[in-house]
Formats: structure tokens, sequence, C-alpha cells
């Protein structure tokens, strides 16, 4: 019979093993609704996770700050999936979170456009509001490369078989999507609402010029669009205030790509300056 600390220090003991989400459903249905993840002994995990033994357990909802890493990375997995459906042959290969943010590197014969972009963030939209399961598996070493080569996903395959032998594999799927992720993300793609993705950069597999360039989408997610909306605000403010913006604007300086870290006055600018300098 398992006992379960909570971090008040009240128990809860069951009769058998119970999942993470077992545990917030005894605590309250508004717990069990707005559980994302778990802390099983200071280890992060998703609500899926079966708890047999004695344990201290913490529910993440979207109040904590972990839960929002969380948040991003299962957005970072919501980006690849629509990104694949809508073009067939992409393949992927890292997506971790950022700050405020996450990215996802593809490899692709389609060059993406700021269109693309939004037709993206559309199709993602329409996988949240299908409220898909996500599921974890856990899979052997050879099944698992077994699995993602006749996906024709070699990089995962790459990944996989630099990984330490003694390392747990594990695929999260969703719906008939599926990735290789040490995880813990969301318990379905209901959980993510505020999204959006923000720019498409070049990239280089494990980030050596030498091996072959990606495309790399960045996004940012939130727990809620209330935040979402402050933090796209804060970035509008923050860009209307870029030197380098208003040096053009307002005809004071300029930068070339010939010469980089140089700048080049404008005769107003070169006044200014020299102003500032007395």
């Amino acid at each position: 019979m398992p006992v379960v600390t909570l971090p008040d220090g009240s128990q809860r003991t069951f009769d058998g093993p119970v999942t993470v989400f077992d545990v917030a459903a005894d605590i309250g249905a508004g717990l069990a609704k707005a559980a994302l993840a778990g802390v099983v002994d200071g280890r992060e995990v998703d609500t899926s996770h079966m708890i047999k033994r004695d344990t201290t357990l913490s529910i993440l909802t979207d109040r904590d700050d972990a839960a929002i890493e969380i948040i991003r990375h299962s957005t970072a997995h919501l980006l690849a999936q629509a990104v694949q459906q809508l073009f067939p042959g992409t393949q992927v290969t890292i997506g971790p979170t950022i700050e405020d943010g996450f990215y996802y590197d593809f490899a692709s014969g389609h060059n993406f456009t700021p269109e693309d972009l939004e037709n993206i963030e559309t199709r993602m939209a329409e996988i949240a509001a299908n409220d898909l399961t996500v599921e974890r598996i856990v899979s052997p070493r050879d099944e698992a490369i077994e699995i993602f080569r006749n996906m024709g996903e070699h990089y995962k395959v790459q990944i996989i078989e630099d990984l330490p032998g003694d390392e747990e594999i594990s695929i999260y799927k969703q719906g008939e999507w599926m990735d290789l992720c040490r995880g813990p993300h969301v318990p379905s793609t209901g959980k993510l609402e505020a999204f959006k993705l923000t720019k498409v950069a070049g990239a280089y597999w494990r980030g050596d010029s030498n091996n072959q360039q990606l495309q790399r989408i960045y996004g940012t997610a939130w727990a809620n669009k209330k935040q979402l909306k402050a933090y796209l605000n804060r970035i509008a403010e923050a860009e209307k205030r870029d030197h380098r913006k208003l040096g053009r604007q307002l005809e004071l300086f300029h930068f070339s790509e010939d010469a980089p870290g140089s700048v080049f006055w404008h005769p107003r600018g070169w006044a200014l300056f020299r102003q500032l300098l007395e």
C-alpha cells in the first residue's frame, strides 16, 4: 500500500499502485482537471506515471514555473506534428525549450516562409482542439531504432544509437504521431492553448557546420492567452526601442553586412554623437 506524502506534509494511503492523476483526483476534481505533471521524489513525471511505493509527490499545474516549461516542451511536439502533417517527408531532429519559448529543427525539402508559419499555427490549434491523449511508451532500444527507421526518421535513429546503453528509451505518442523524448509532457493536446510561432532560422545538425543544414522554427508558449498577449506586447515595445531600428528611422546611422560591428554615421547622427561627447 503506497503512502504518498504531499508538499504540506499530509499523507494519503492507497490500496495499490496509483497514477499521479489518481492522486490528484483523490485530492479533488479541480486539481485533477488542472494537473499537467507531477514531481515524484524530486523527479518530474507525467500524470500517467505509476506510483508503486511510498513517495513524495507534488502536483504541477499551470501556476508552477516547472509546468510552464513542460507546456513549452509539449508545444514543440505540437509544432512538429503540425509540420509533418502539412509537409510530408519532413524529418524531425530536436525540439528543446529555451527562455520564454521553444524551437524545433527540421530537415525538409520545403523552405519555410512566414506564410507557412501562419498555416502551421492554425494546424497546431486544430490538433490542440482535438484534445489528443499524450501517451508515454517505453521501448527496447532495438525496437525503437526499427520504429524510427521505418518512419524515415534517420536523425532520431542517430540519437538513439548515441544514447548510453543503459538509458531508458521513451516514445511519446499523440494520435498517430510519435516522437522520441524523455518527457514529461502534458496529458493531452487540449492543455495547449496559448502559443505563437515567431520566426524561421537556419541551423546545423548538432550545431556543426560540417553537417546538414536544417530549418529552425521558433515559438513561444504560455499557460493562458492573457500571459501570451502580455509577452507579445513586451516584445513589441522592446522592438520599438531597438537602437538599430531607431537609427534607420531617424536617419542617425546604419550598419552594413560588409563591415560587421561598424557604425556608419549620418550627418544628423554624427552631430548628435558629438554633442553627447561634449
